[in-house]
């Protein structure tokens, strides 16, 4: 079972790097919201036939009331990190995604009531210094990234974010979660088709009120939509790798996001590679620290 989620870890990691390289490069061409909504609904269509092949009769009225909550909080998470991606260095804005797992963490505990050993914390925040060092290659001075959290509020979106996906991911677990360990038990298969819908339709509400409406989707279709089928065909792949992950029994959300962080180690260097940066034994010596993270949090 351990073999099973960190499997599965491994693969969302692998897919959700893939999606993050193409999506800076797609943003640099379109306006954030218009992405993330296209995208949004492109997935909800990928994932919706998912829906009709699973068992839906254990869903409840507070199950789908909770994975609205989810998918709104989800969707916010998205759009901020769509739009700090957008505006600023993907050196400066990347680097804060390693404070996740810590936010993750503390949520989980504090409503999940999970319990995780000093050797998994020390791992967790060894895995974060790591993913936070080799992100931050770009500058000859690491702290820069948190030094624009005062200059940028962009920076300040993706720290709100991070906490946003925290919560997120812990919502994530109580719906998926098997009854056994306090969870509702939807099924993996109904449950993503069901959160990608709603994220959708409240994408699209929000492109009403606050930006151009029906337009601004018809424009971000017409300028980018080759890119984002082939983003939402790597989500959809990473979110169902989660969504099972989640689903298992005894899988603790807390240390099962540190390990699907190892996927910054994909987008850094494959990124790098696309993006000819350099700093290689920085990002080396980065690489072996979150790798000793995650040893520890196996323990």
């Amino acid at each position: 079972m351990v073999a099973s989620w960190i499997i599965l870890a491994l693969i969302s990691a692998l897919l959700v790097s893939s999606s993050s390289i193409l999506e800076k490069r797609t943003l640099l061409h379109q306006h954030a919201m218009e992405f993330i909504t296209v995208l949004s609904i492109c997935t909800a269509i990928f994932t919706m036939p998912l829906f009709f092949m699973s068992d839906t009769s254990s869903i409840s009225l507070n199950a789908i009331a909770m994975t609205f909550i989810a998918s709104f909080i989800g969707s916010l998470a998205a759009l901020l990190t769509a739009k700090a991606v957008r505006h600023i260095a993907i050196s400066l804005s990347s680097p804060l995604l390693a404070f996740t797992p810590l936010a993750t963490l503390i949520i989980a505990v504090i409503f999940l009531g999970e319990k995780v050993t000093g050797i998994q914390v020390t791992g967790i925040l060894v895995l974060m210094a790591g993913a936070y060092f080799l992100q931050s290659h770009a500058h000859d001075n690491v702290l820069e990234p948190l030094k624009q959290l005062f200059k940028s509020k962009h920076i300040r979106y993706m720290l709100l974010a991070v906490m946003f996906y925290g919560i997120s991911s812990v919502l994530d677990k109580k719906i998926l979660g098997a009854e056994a360990d306090g969870g509702l038990g939807v099924p993996a298969l109904a449950y993503l088709p069901l959160n990608q819908f709603f994220q959708a339709i409240i994408l699209v509400v929000m492109m009403l009120i606050f930006h151009d409406g029906f337009k601004g989707v018809e424009q971000g279709i017409r300028s980018g939509w080759k890119p984002i089928l082939l983003i939402g065909f790597l989500l959809v792949w990473a979110r169902l790798s989660y969504t099972f992950a989640l689903s298992l029994p005894g899988v603790l959300v807390s240390l099962f996001i540190p390990i699907k962080r190892l996927g910054i180690i994909f987008t850094t260097f494959f990124g790098g590679r696309i993006f000819h940066e350099k700093e290689v034994i920085r990002r080396s010596l980065a690489c072996v620290v979150m790798l000793i993270g995650a040893v520890l949090i196996l323990f």
